[in-house]
């Protein structure tokens, strides 16, 4: 009896309709991929989709990673009854003043642990890109817009330094273009480079570069120059006030010279004052040797003979703020017939000292005209004029004896 029994009992089971599972499917509808600006406006709208059985549901939208405070939350729930298919969920950005480059962010669709037989499908993924924001590659300017003024050096290299800074992000590679202009000649002439580029890595906020300023040996008055940045690459941006300044150098090369490149005076002048102008503004000592030159020859002035040099050194000295100079000597008045002597004075451009440069004339020649009748006096002899002579044009012997008569003294 019990085999049939068990029998009968299969059979009663088999005829007994059971209770069905039920199967359903959570999935993101739609949009998945957003791009969005950092702003307080910018929401996200997700949906969520149920397909399969009209079952509850709770689903789940979380942040993967790292919370880094850009969104006002970083997690979402929506409950979807048996009634609904889809439900929509909402992340809002959150706007703040941190420099930052794009960052994409990504949120998972997730099942609360009692899912009611409801498994997750694709897409249940959502990636959310926040562009760059609040000057994430920074502003750049140089770091101070004053006036910069410089001297043009002599004999050496002088390099005149610029700081550019760079504010708020400093997130990328960032190139910065600048060129010097507005010069009254071309920049080139005084400046090395005139143009250039100047490249701010990533992490940086401050550079510096630098522009040489040229040893010309010519004199020039003030030149005022216009360093301007004129254009950034790589998501940066100029500060407009702090975009150009002005370089300037001050006049310089004083032009040194004599006043006149000749001069003729004579033997009773005296003392005379050989002047040495310096064109320019020059607040510091300015000096420069010179030595004199006469060869000792026929038409040559002797010195402490013929002049005598009444500097104590042979140094013309320029102090601060002083433009013109003299250089004196005594002419020396003897009774000695000569004829026209000459001495050179020379300044020596390897002794300068100071901001200055030398240009013609920087010699001067100086001729003390005939003196004391180098030529002589013609005269008669006295005893021609108490004894007049008396000439027989026959007779020649008389004109040796007249000629004998006249003398040059």
């Amino acid at each position: 009896m019990l085999p049939v029994l068990l029998l009968a009992g299969l059979i009663l089971a088999l005829a007994i309709p059971g209770t069905a599972s039920e199967s359903a499917t959570l999935r993101f509808l739609g949009q998945t991929d957003f791009v969005v600006n950092e702003s307080n406006t910018a929401v996200i709208r997700l949906v969520v989709e149920r397909v399969g059985d009209p079952v509850n549901v709770t689903a789940l939208v979380l942040l993967e990673g790292v919370n880094t405070g850009d969104f006002e939350s970083i997690n979402a729930a929506a409950f979807l009854l048996s009634t609904e298919s889809n439900k929509t969920i909402f992340i809002a950005v959150k706007d703040d003043d941190l420099p930052e480059a794009d960052e994409t962010f990504t949120f998972n669709l997730t099942l609360q642990s009692s899912s009611n037989g409801v498994t997750l499908g694709k897409p249940n993924k959502a990636t959310i890109t926040i562009l760059s924001n609040d000057n994430a590659f920074g502003i750049v300017g140089f770091n101070s817009t004053e006036d910069i003024v410089v001297d043009e050096p002599r004999g050496r290299n002088h390099y005149v330094p610029f700081t550019l800074i760079r504010e708020k992000g400093t997130y990328g590679t960032v190139n910065v273009n600048f060129e010097i202009s507005e010069g009254p000649n071309p920049a080139i002439e005084d400046l090395s480079p005139d143009r250039g580029n100047i490249t701010i890595p990533v992490g940086q906020a401050v550079v510096h570069f630098s522009v040489l300023i040229k040893d010309d040996q010519i004199p020039e008055d003030d030149e005022v120059f216009s360093v301007r940045l004129t254009a950034v690459a790589g998501g940066a941006l100029l500060r407009p006030n702090a975009s150009s300044v002005q370089l300037r150098i001050r006049r310089n090369d004083s032009p040194l010279r004599f006043s006149r490149s000749i001069m003729a005076v004579p033997e009773s002048a005296g003392i005379i004052a050989l002047n040495v102008p310096l064109i320019g503004s020059v607040d510091t000592e300015v000096s420069v040797d010179y030595m004199l030159v006469s060869s000792g020859g026929q038409g040559s002035a002797t010195p402490a003979v013929d002049f005598l040099d009444l500097q104590p050194v042979r140094t013309v000295i320029f102090p601060p703020f002083v433009y013109e100079t003299s250089l004196l000597f005594e002419i020396r008045d003897d009774i000695v017939p000569e004829i026209a002597e000459s001495f050179h004075l020379v300044l020596l451009e390897e002794t300068i000292r100071g901001d200055a440069v030398l240009v013609p004339p920087n010699a001067v020649l100086v001729t003390i005209e005939p003196n004391d009748k180098p030529n002589g006096v013609l005269s008669i002899s006295s005893s021609a004029v108490i004894h007049p002579i008396t000439i027989n044009e026959d007779l020649t012997e008389r004109l040796d004896t007249l000629q004998m008569c006249m003398s040059v003294s």
